[in-house]
């Protein structure tokens, strides 16, 4: 603990020495204030208005100068890169806060018997993201008003263990981080050929008498580890893309 301390407090220090102007940078927006995606970003996640926003350094970080910032509505997105959180009135001080998912740490739920649910965490401050570069780290708290606050959370949770599986593996994530296709039970299975290709006289046969009989009822839940085996083969479609990609390097 004391020598996170002692490099927490060192890199404060140099960080005011070499002090720039990019934290003055932010979320790049059009002129009727939608985002401008990075390449390749994709939004997959938009929180229902009046999400408040509440950022402050840890209690136990001794800094010369604390950082706290308080935003009582907007709205959050997540994204295949990162969080967003964009104030309903931005002002000179706040337009705009992000930061990448995997710069999240301790995420947790909190409730309240009187009050909105909230989504919180410990987050590392990159350049532009709406935090002073000068704070090491900085703990966010998003407050869900009008609720929406599970659907946030399991959908960073799921995008967070892909994000940590594609590091896992070497890869860099796209922007095909999606959830698998749902099921559909009327969607016809892989064919090797024309009707009775390799087949034998008596699976033709016993086809043309199947052919008189009732059609079964589709089911209605997917097969067993259907989204299992749909997670496994976007894996591996991100595998040979690397592999592509090396190859023409």
């Amino acid at each position: 603990m004391a020598d996170q301390f002692l490099a927490e407090q060192s890199t404060w220090t140099i960080a005011q020495i070499a002090r720039t102007n990019d934290e003055d940078s932010w979320v790049m927006l059009t002129r009727d204030g939608k985002i401008v995606p990075i390449p390749g970003e994709k939004i997959l996640f938009t929180s229902r208005p009046r999400v408040a926003l509440e950022l402050s350094t840890p209690k136990e970080l001794r800094i010369a100068e604390p950082f706290s910032l308080k935003s009582g509505d907007g709205i959050v997105y997540i994204t295949n890169e990162r969080v967003i959180y964009l104030p309903a009135t931005p002002g000179h001080g706040f337009r705009s806060f992000f930061s990448p998912i995997l710069n999240f740490t301790d995420t947790h739920v909190q409730s309240s018997w009187i009050g909105p649910w909230s989504w919180g965490g410990v987050v590392k401050p990159v350049p532009g993201g709406g935090i002073p570069m000068d704070v090491p780290r900085i703990e966010a708290k998003f407050i869900f008003k009008d609720g929406g606050h599970s659907d946030f959370q399991s959908k960073f949770e799921w995008l967070k263990e892909r994000l940590h599986h594609a590091q896992e593996l070497g890869m860099t994530p796209g922007q095909n981080f999606e959830p698998p296709p749902p099921y559909d039970p009327n969607t016809p299975g892989p064919s090797s050929g024309g009707p009775g290709a390799g087949a034998s006289s008596s699976e033709v046969l016993q086809g043309s008498a199947d052919q008189h009989q009732p059609p079964q009822p589709s089911p209605d839940e997917p097969p067993p580890d259907y989204v299992e085996a749909q997670s496994q083969a976007i894996a591996i479609q991100y595998e040979q893309r690397a592999r592509e990609e090396a190859e023409r390097q």
